[in-house]
């Protein structure tokens, strides 16, 4: 769809402005350099964003459509899982390197508040493309919803720093064997056309792809922020870490607020991008639950 390839050029502009912002850094170019996959996964991410919302995972061996669609789903909600760990981990790894007061400050800013950072980062040199990179992410989730990705991003920050395990936290919030045990007893009730459980099965395939896209995108950008925090330029106090403690939270309330649209336990109404699995599921199988 036209959304999830806009939000995927989106993401990878946003990642552009980073790698650029690191680029008029000396010390950020070698880093970029060295890391050789990133520019080819932003030039792809710009001209040819299909190419990275095409599901991955093979067709599984005809069992049954209804077997085969349960199978599906299963791997489905799994890869969307471990892919949110992953990145999820790598954020807050990187986040919680840094000084914590400058976490806590940008967790507490207003609309107003970053509406003026972001003008006081424009009068830098480095730190206008970094600038321009926050902007894209908040574009992104939408300025309007910044109090809920606020809520989200600190949340499980909070829950880390109390020793709880990044994969604990995203199973919880994901909860994915809900959703899962849900379309199961839903199937089990359906007496419908294997035709239509064959094109559900599809439909549920590319939720993986189209959160896959999404996903490497917003990992480059946690990569390069990592780099980013590094910088001695990009490192000026406030804005210099502030910016780049805003940037974590932005990217950690976006991977888990996109991996909860494409399973869809409809908890965030404010985000509802892709009809996810649990819609999927309840809407073509229409089985009293």
């Amino acid at each position: 769809p036209e959304r999830s390839r806009a939000e995927v050029q989106l993401l990878a502009a946003a990642a552009g402005d980073l790698a650029v912002a690191l680029n008029l850094a000396e010390e950020g170019a070698r880093a970029v350099r060295a890391q050789s996959d990133v520019w080819s996964l932003i030039h792809t991410g710009l001209s040819q964003p299909d190419a990275l919302l095409r599901p991955s995972l093979r067709p599984v061996r005809y069992r049954g459509a209804d077997r085969d669609l349960l199978a599906v789903t299963y791997q489905v909600l799994h890869s969307i899982q471990d892919r949110t760990i992953e990145t999820v981990a790598d954020a807050i790894a990187g986040a919680l390197t840094m000084n914590l007061a400058f976490l806590y400050e940008a967790a507490r800013l207003s609309a107003p508040d970053l509406r003026r950072l972001l003008q006081e980062l424009q009068l830098q040199r480095a730190a206008a493309f970094l600038a321009e990179g926050l902007r894209k992410l908040l574009f992104l989730l939408g300025e309007a919803n910044w109090s809920h990705v606020q809520q989200v991003a600190g949340e499980s920050l909070q829950r880390i720093q109390e020793k709880t395990a990044v994969d604990h936290y995203v199973r919880a919030f994901l909860d994915i064997e809900a959703i899962y045990a849900e379309g199961r007893d839903r199937l089990q009730g359906y007496t419908g056309p294997d035709a239509d459980l064959a094109r559900l099965t599809g439909q549920v395939r590319a939720l993986e792809g189209s959160f896959s896209g999404r996903n490497r995108m917003a990992a480059v950008a946690v990569r390069l922020l990592a780099l980013i925090k590094l910088v001695p330029p990009l490192q000026t106090p406030p804005w210099g870490p502030l910016s780049s403690a805003l940037c974590y939270l932005l990217l950690i309330g976006y991977e888990l607020i996109t991996a909860h649209d494409h399973v869809d336990s409809d908890r965030f109404p404010f985000f509802d991008r892709v009809a996810g699995v649990r819609t999927l599921m309840s809407r073509a199988l229409n089985t009293e639950h």
